[in-house]
């Protein structure tokens, strides 16, 4: 997995505000070309600080970007028994939502929403078997 804007910064994902703002200072102050002075460092490092605190800084990306470490992490974790097709899920056209009946005879589910927001990974309603859903993003028409 790539490093994480925390990792960056060198602070945990629970850090407040005030710590990812002090962090951020202190590493920009030393890994920024113009303080560096002639001492040999990795010219992205300053790049790779400055896009971490731009999303870490306010509130709303911050929450987005945890919810996307957050769906990384489970799809990394979580094992995987099958990878199904969306075209082979049946569609609930008034719930919006895909599904398809797991070995066990439960039900996986998985909605628009869920598809929209990048998650691909769906449990089993009535066991611990999970697919992943493969599928195409498809942006609107532009007419």
């Amino acid at each position: 997995m790539e490093e994480t804007h925390y990792e960056v910064l060198n602070v945990s994902e629970n850090a407040t505000s005030e710590q990812i703002k002090f962090r951020f200072q202190n590493l920009i102050l030393r890994h920024h070309p113009d303080k560096r002075g002639s001492v040999p460092q990795d010219d992205d490092q300053a790049q790779r600080i400055l896009r971490a605190w731009d999303v870490l800084r306010t509130p709303q990306s911050r929450k987005e970007y945890d919810a996307e470490l957050a769906a990384r992490q489970r799809r990394q974790g979580a094992v995987i028994n099958s990878e199904i097709d969306l075209d082979d899920m049946a569609y609930n056209e008034d719930k919006l939502t895909f599904s398809m009946r797991c070995r066990c005879s439960g039900t996986y589910a998985i909605t628009e929403d869920d598809l929209e927001q990048g998650i691909d990974v769906v449990c089993c309603d009535n066991c611990s078997l999970r697919i992943r859903v493969l599928y195409d993003v498809v942006e609107g028409d532009d007419e």
